[in-house]
């Protein structure tokens, strides 16, 4: 059995050290890609969504100026779908119950009445 100097021991402790941190700074870069990837994506569906509107926009103008709906499809022109909007959710409120609104069990009726 080789018994490891003091030197020798932090030596192999700073090596595995060392391959544990490359790991964590992959880990970081990683992360810090998609948090770049992320924000693109949201400045990517901001600029979508005002082309959109400018574009529905030059739609109505085209409208507004004597053309047809029913032209500026024949002629391929399209505008785009109106911006959707999010909804929630309202879920309902419970109505006071009361001791006739509950359900009684047989089994309790059965006992209570021994």
């Amino acid at each position: 059995m080789t018994t490891n100097t003091g030197k020798q021991a932090a030596a192999a402790a700073k090596t595995l050290l060392a391959e544990r941190i490359a790991l964590v700074e992959t880990l970081g870069a990683a992360l810090d890609n998609h948090r770049r990837a992320e924000q693109a994506v949201t400045t990517a569906r901001a600029a979508a969504a005002t082309a959109a509107q400018h574009a529905r926009d030059a739609y109505d103008t085209a409208k507004t100026g004597g053309w047809t709906a029913a032209e500026l499809t024949k002629a391929g022109l399209r505008a785009p779908a109106a911006a959707r909007t999010r909804t929630t959710k309202t879920t309902a409120t419970p109505h006071n119950t009361t001791a006739s609104d509950t359900p009684t069990n047989a089994t309790d009726d059965a006992t209570s009445a021994a």
